[in-house]
């Protein structure tokens, strides 16, 4: 059973995996117990409460980042999810998102998941869908590599079964 710090642990396996800090001004998930994780899985009160971090030479583009706040908040994301799939984001950028391939991740995906692979790949889409935008989102996902991006469809499918209230499993 997934609970709410196996999530904040992953993410914040993930994040180090990765060499990142927590944006500036970001809440930063401590890796002691909190006597109360809800708010580490929540959304923030208003799409404009959340942190959009990119490197200091990525070129910002204010439309989208007011779009994806919105999508954000309309999936109930959390501040640390955000940081990662901006993070995510970013990086396909600039990089080659050709060099991502969607086998190794559906692979991947697979053999952790076994028998629940198809499940958590539509609580994934789920999630997606709530977003709003599909379209917007599907041209941007297949276009950065993000669609094929194994750490983000394992950060989404884990939210959309996670419960922020109770930290459980939907």
């Amino acid at each position: 059973m997934t609970t709410a710090k196996d999530l904040e642990t992953a993410m914040q396996e993930a994040l180090a995996a990765r060499g990142l800090r927590p944006a500036a001004g970001a809440q930063q998930v401590s890796s002691a117990p909190q006597s109360d994780s809800r708010g580490a899985l929540a959304a923030p009160a208003a799409p404009e409460h959340y942190q959009i971090a990119v490197p200091p030479e990525f070129e910002r583009d204010a439309a989208l980042e007011g779009k994806a706040r919105q999508w954000f908040h309309r999936a109930g994301l959390p501040q640390g999810a955000v940081n990662g799939i901006v993070d995510a984001y970013c990086r396909q950028l600039c990089g080659d998102p050709a060099a991502t391939e969607a086998p190794q991740a559906e692979a991947e995906l697979m053999r952790e998941w076994g028998a629940d692979y198809p499940r958590k790949i539509a609580a994934a889409q789920s999630l997606i869908a709530k977003c709003g935008g599909a379209e917007e989102l599907a041209e941007i996902f297949g276009s950065t590599g993000l669609g094929n991006d194994a750490w983000l469809i394992r950060t989404l499918a884990a939210i959309a079964e996670m419960d922020p209230q109770t930290g459980a499993v939907r």
